[in-house]
């Protein structure tokens, strides 16, 4: 029988989880003629400079890199308008309302830094040589914000060295991100890089443009995807280039909303993904003006890790290393995953069924210092990637 993807068992008590489906926010297009007022939130230009986020553009930057050098021109100077906090950007020539929208969204989904910029494009009536511009913040309150980004971001690079490899980095960030933010549409700053960062609430854009502003601090190439989930809602997340693949990373859907909350929950079901796992399934990404690199399925998190079973016997001994692990680094979830379906299903069927799930307990509390009951725990089954996840108890 199929099993729903997040189907919770119970021993005794235990909590039920609920997944965050909502949608996030999108550039919401407002019509406007040329002789409209401008947009509020609008900034006088004589408020001071503020150019945290100035740099060139690194043209091998994947979205960046699929414009033409015409748009590439156009991208720069809505990108150092919004730098600047002018009220319009300005173009040598005019520019069909298309083409604006297209490279608008492009500057909001792929500058991240820029998080004062306001997700309203303002589309006018016909060709226009302008594009008025809004922004969440005043220069004096993003500089601000900004102080304390950097303050957390040199926090999080603190525990990296000379050694620290590149999928480290990326589990670091992923694992800040999910441990230390709550999905909420409450906020001021839930679509912007503060809010997941700082202020520790965010929409899954939030969560994306961390993610992404992380990366471009280490030198990895990262790009925000935006698009809907499988009920159709709007959605964002990352694709990520990792040894010369590119991976689908959701640190929102990672993040579940769980009841009673449980702060100290983290699971990888979408970190290093494949498409095959999740594009058209789960998430369907927005082509209207680019499409996006074959994510791989090579080297997921759970190859990477050793928790990648071949056989129903093989993940059962697995599910009982990584809780063992888990538990040896102050963490109580653990969780395998299978190369096929008859492999998962048999390995479901003895482990909740037959009652060697008790085998993974032993094994885990004969690893451990810590020790865990085999009488209460929760369960998550990923019908979808074929995930068998558990949440111990302590005794």
């Amino acid at each position: 029988m199929k099993r729903s993807p997040f189907f919770t068992a119970l021993l005794c008590a235990a909590p039920i989880i609920a997944i965050m489906t909502a949608g996030c926010s999108k550039v919401e297009e407002i019509p406007v003629s040329s002789e409209d007022p401008e947009p509020a939130g609008s900034l006088s230009s004589n408020a001071p400079a503020f150019t945290a986020a100035a740099g060139d553009i690194d043209d091998s930057r994947y979205i960046y890199s699929r414009l033409s050098d015409k748009e590439k021109e156009y991208y720069n100077i809505i990108r150092d308008a919004a730098l600047n906090f002018e009220d319009k950007a300005v173009f040598p020539e005019a520019l069909d309302p298309e083409l604006l929208r297209k490279l608008y969204i492009s500057v909001y989904y792929q500058e991240e830094e820029l998080f004062w910029l306001s997700s309203m494009f303002y589309r006018p009536a016909s060709e226009s040589d302008s594009l008025m511009l809004s922004y969440r913040f005043t220069k004096e309150e993003s500089a601000e914000l900004q102080t304390q980004i950097e303050a957390k971001a040199a926090e999080i690079f603190s525990s990296f060295d000379e050694n620290t490899s590149d999928y480290e980095k990326l589990k670091r960030f992923h694992d800040q991100l999910v441990l230390n933010c709550t999905f909420s549409m409450d906020t001021d700053y839930v679509n912007t890089v503060y809010g997941a960062l700082c202020d520790g609430y965010a929409q899954c854009e939030g969560y994306a443009f961390a993610f992404d502003y992380l990366c471009r601090l280490a030198d990895i190439d990262c790009f925000t995807v935006s698009g809907t989930n499988s009920d159709g809602a709007l959605h964002a997340w990352n694709v990520v280039k990792l040894e010369d693949m590119w991976y689908n990373v959701d640190c929102t859907w990672d993040d579940p909303i769980l009841s009673p909350p449980d702060r100290d929950f983290i699971r990888y079901y979408y970190f290093l993904t494949a498409d095959s796992d999740i594009s058209g399934v789960t998430h369907f990404p927005d082509n209207t003006y680019y499409y996006y690199p074959i994510c791989s399925s090579d080297n997921n998190f759970y190859k990477r890790e050793g928790y990648f079973a071949y056989s129903a016997e093989e993940g059962i001994s697995l599910l009982g290393k990584a809780a063992a692990d888990a538990l040896n680094c102050g963490r109580k979830d653990a969780a395998v995953r299978f190369s096929d379906e008859k492999a998962y299903n048999d390995a479901v069927s003895k482990l909740f069924d037959s009652g060697e799930i008790k085998q993974v307990f032993k094994f885990a509390n004969d690893s451990s210092d810590v020790k865990v009951t085999d009488r209460k725990y929760v369960r998550y089954l990923n019908d979808d990637e074929l995930i068998i996840h558990i949440t111990m108890i302590y005794e």
